[in-house]
């Protein structure tokens, strides 16, 4: 019995040993990334919620800030994975690129809602001319997004693969 306990704890000894200190604080440093996303997007004052507050209101200047402000958060967000660096970790690069174009998909979809705001600041003036027109227009962005959906579904796919080949790679 006590053998048994001696070698599961010799195994995990040496598993951890494995491991690179810098692959797991690149790692970590990834995997913080999307708490800063989720901060950016559903935080209770992330800028998310200013621009549908605003919204809200029928501020779409004001809504129209808050989504040039998030963009500037995504890109902080996309420059800080730039700046990682990837140098002796195995498929680090990679996960590094994966998790890049999948920060860049997710800033395109949300800075695309600038259209569609400014679309429905544009219905909101015409009154009674012709709003059908206007309407169209916004039907016609809401087709743009579902292709830029399509984009972010991809890429969070990629980066999933990507961080289970890095996992696998570094032993974790």
């Amino acid at each position: 019995m006590k053998l048994k306990i001696f070698l599961l704890v010799f195994v995990l000894l040496i598993s951890n040993s494995c491991r690179s200190p810098k692959a797991a604080n690149f790692r970590n440093n990834i995997v913080q990334k999307e708490r800063v996303a989720f901060q950016i997007i559903l935080g209770k004052d992330g800028s998310e919620t200013k621009k549908l507050n605003y919204l809200v209101k029928g501020n779409f200047k004001g809504a129209i800030a808050a989504v040039d402000q998030q963009a500037l958060e995504f890109d902080k967000l996309i420059n800080s994975i730039e700046m990682l660096s990837s140098d002796g970790i195995q498929e680090g690069e990679p996960l590094k690129t994966a998790a890049i174009n999948y920060y860049k998909s997710l800033k395109a979809l949300h800075f695309f809602e600038r259209k569609e705001i400014g679309q429905q600041e544009l219905i909101s003036k015409l009154d009674n001319e012709d709003p059908k027109l206007g309407q169209d227009q916004l039907i016609e962005l809401a087709r743009q997004k579902k292709y830029l959906y399509a984009k972010v579904y991809e890429n969070e796919h990629l980066l999933g693969v990507a961080l289970d080949k890095f996992d696998t790679e570094n032993g974790f």
